[in-house]
């Protein structure tokens, strides 16, 4: 081979690179891992729709795959099972949750106008889609009544008050994990109950004026756990 190419006037250092093609196929692999990137979200994204109009116990992978327009062996080759999405659903959702908290807090001048914007929030992501509301009580139902499902539930929760930790950690530095913790699942506690009251009994002014109460009580705890800064 070295003698072919000497006589053709070339050099070992001039033929083409052995790694050339694993170059070539760099930007074709970007592409497929883009491209199952966005099956997944759809999927996800047809989950969501799916359970909206479903409910957990009422859907099926064939309605997911409707909704998300793929086809059946689209979503088996990417979620092994129905249970799978469902947790790509409630990852989904608590990543959202803690984006929104970490836009809403931003430029928080102190921990209580942290705790009013964190609420705030809150609330507002609730009224927007109630539907979704629901979506997140059934997935937490369905996981503590599913036998090995317990665990989707129990993370479902501490990923929504991890959100509510770091959103307070940046106006309570140096107070003890254990009672931001304390702040995080007092507040969960709360919206959790208007928000059940609002979807078992709508009343947006009463549910509103709720959220009102509530700020100003876990102001209150702020300053009975020690997290305020001294000024």
């Amino acid at each position: 081979m070295r003698r072919e190419q000497e006589s053709r006037g070339l050099t070992t250092s001039d033929a083409p690179e052995a790694d050339d093609a694993g170059q070539e196929a760099a930007p074709a692999r970007r592409r497929a891992g883009r491209k199952a990137r966005e099956t997944r979200e759809r999927l996800i994204e047809g989950t969501l729709l799916a359970l909206c109009d479903e409910g957990v116990t009422g859907i099926t992978t064939r309605k997911i795959a409707e909704k998300a327009d793929v086809h059946l062996g689209t979503l088996h080759y990417h979620f092994e099972s129905k249970d799978a999405l469902l947790m790509a659903v409630l990852d989904t959702l608590g990543a959202r949750l803690a984006q929104q908290l970490r836009l809403g807090v931003a430029g928080s001048r102190d921990l209580d106008e942290c705790i009013e914007r964190v609420l705030e929030t809150d609330w507002i992501i609730a009224e927007r889609n109630l539907a979704i509301q629901i979506v997140q009580y059934e997935l937490t139902l369905y996981a503590l009544r599913t036998e090995g499902a317990a665990w989707m539930a129990r993370r479902q929760y501490d990923d929504y008050i991890k959100a509510h930790d770091d959103a307070f950690a940046g106006h309570a530095s140096g107070a003890p994990a254990e009672a931001i913790r304390r702040l995080s699942q007092a507040v969960m506690a709360g919206i959790d109950g208007i928000i059940l009251q609002e979807l078992a009994a709508p009343d947006l002014a009463r549910s509103r004026g709720a959220v009102r109460d509530l700020i100003a009580a876990m102001q209150a705890l702020a300053r009975t756990l020690g997290l305020h800064r001294p000024r």
